[in-house]
């Protein structure tokens, strides 16, 4: 029996490991501004999501991952990846060092590294969805591109057009979303069923990216990009001149006027994101999303989650349930119930947020990539919980079957021609 034992450590290391984490359990699913969730309220795994929980749910942990974070997790792995081959040169004893063999296993180790990094980031995979919200909770994203946007345009996912944008939102629980292209309108599309397309446009105006929500025209940027004055014109004219609702977007404001979003406001801006998928505008600390929950309470404007999502990859980070009764019978004007539901401010939208490692979090950024793991373990359910042991143990004892045969304990089957 010892002589089995040290092949388990690993398994047994990782299974306790994970048990601890549940422990200390957190809700998959939660309000930043602190309200309570619908009852039913949900994430809904596909079957082959479930089949392949470990890489799958990896996937996302890293998606949801700020760009700071991200780098956390670059580095971090390179750093577990040396001590695990010091720890294997370290067990081997007296035997010598083989260059060309260790080569081997760098090679080995970063072409797997890259293909996950390459399969999370282009493969529209198995995603998990929002479910349960009700008949009379619309589940809405204010904010999304296609390929029509600069940033999408010219890249490897210049195929992502309003229909691929449409059915990357289907598979992850939407109802509506609003097509917001940088400074452009995406052309019609036939529609299929939900989710409903919204109108709007993102504009680049000066040092900031204000997203107008509504049945825009095309905006010249020109002039609201030369300066502060142009900025607020843009927040003055945006009601009457484009019949929109305008949203201040993330990072530009905290980068840029941290110190003047009361003047923003002042200027007629009506909403703020405070929750952004995209790495780099996923930097907002707690500390600062609950200020601009402050300013938007006292102020009467409505806080908002989006997705921005510009075609990369298979995880939705935030929904928001947006309270429109009967919306079902007459779906051809949702968009417009939406947008007058925003109206009425803070409370006019409840954001839903997936549990993640965050930007602010007491993980080191070297050990990123154990944060990741342990939040991970931390918010999943029970069946993804069920998946990680299947795959820890089903692992084992794979080696530990093929390890008996090739010594001869389980015979080799025989061949049919003998």
């Amino acid at each position: 029996m010892s002589r089995l034992a040290p092949r388990y450590r690993i398994p047994l290391a990782l299974s306790l490991a994970l048990l601890a984490a549940r422990l200390g359990a957190a809700a998959p699913l939660t309000d930043p501004l602190g309200a309570p969730l619908p009852a039913g309220l949900h994430l809904r795994a596909p079957a082959l999501y479930l089949v392949g929980g470990p890489l799958f749910s990896v996937w996302d942990g890293a998606s949801m991952l700020s760009m700071t974070r991200l780098h956390g997790f670059l580095l971090g792995t390179g750093l577990l990846y040396l001590l695990w081959r010091l720890a294997r040169l370290t067990r081997s004893g007296n035997r010598a060092f083989r260059p060309l063999r260790e080569l081997g296993v760098l090679a080995a180790s970063l072409t797997g590294f890259v293909l996950f990094l390459a399969l999370g980031i282009l493969w529209h995979r198995p995603m998990l969805a929002l479910a349960g919200a009700g008949p009379d909770r619309v589940v809405v994203d204010f904010h999304s591109h296609t390929n029509v946007s600069h940033d999408v345009r010219g890249t490897l996912m210049s195929g992502f057009d309003v229909r691929a944008n449409l059915a990357w939102h289907r598979r992850a629980g939407f109802d509506a979303v609003f097509v917001t292209d940088h400074n452009t309108i995406a052309p019609p599309a036939p529609a299929d069923g939900l989710p409903l397309r919204c109108p709007g446009i993102e504009v680049s105006a000066w040092r900031a990216h204000i997203v107008l929500l509504g049945d825009t025209l095309p905006v010249d940027r020109d002039p609201y990009s030369r300066d502060w004055g142009g900025l607020t014109r843009l927040l003055a004219v945006s009601d009457y001149a484009y019949h929109a609702r305008s949203v201040v977007s993330l990072p530009e404001y905290e980068q840029n006027h941290w110190e003047r979003l009361d003047s923003l406001v002042a200027a007629g801006l009506d909403g703020f994101e405070i929750v952004n998928a995209s790495p780099k505008a996923n930097e907002l600390s707690r500390a600062r999303r609950d200020s601009v929950v402050a300013l938007a309470r006292r102020t009467g404007r409505f806080v908002v989650g989006v997705s921005d999502h510009h075609g990369w990859g298979a995880t939705s980070m935030v929904w928001n349930l947006v309270p429109v009764p009967a919306w079902r019978t007459s779906p051809e004007a949702l968009c417009g119930r939406i947008l007058a539901r925003l109206d009425q401010g803070p409370a006019s939208v409840q954001i839903i947020e997936r549990h993640r490692l965050r930007a602010d979090s007491r993980w080191p950024s070297p050990l990123t990539p154990l944060g990741v793991a342990w939040e991970t373990w931390r918010g999943m359910t029970g069946p993804l919980v069920l998946s990680w042991l299947l795959w820890i143990w089903g692992i084992r004892l794979a080696l530990d079957a093929r390890g008996r045969r090739r010594r001869g304990i389980i015979p080799p089957p025989q061949s049919r021609t003998s």
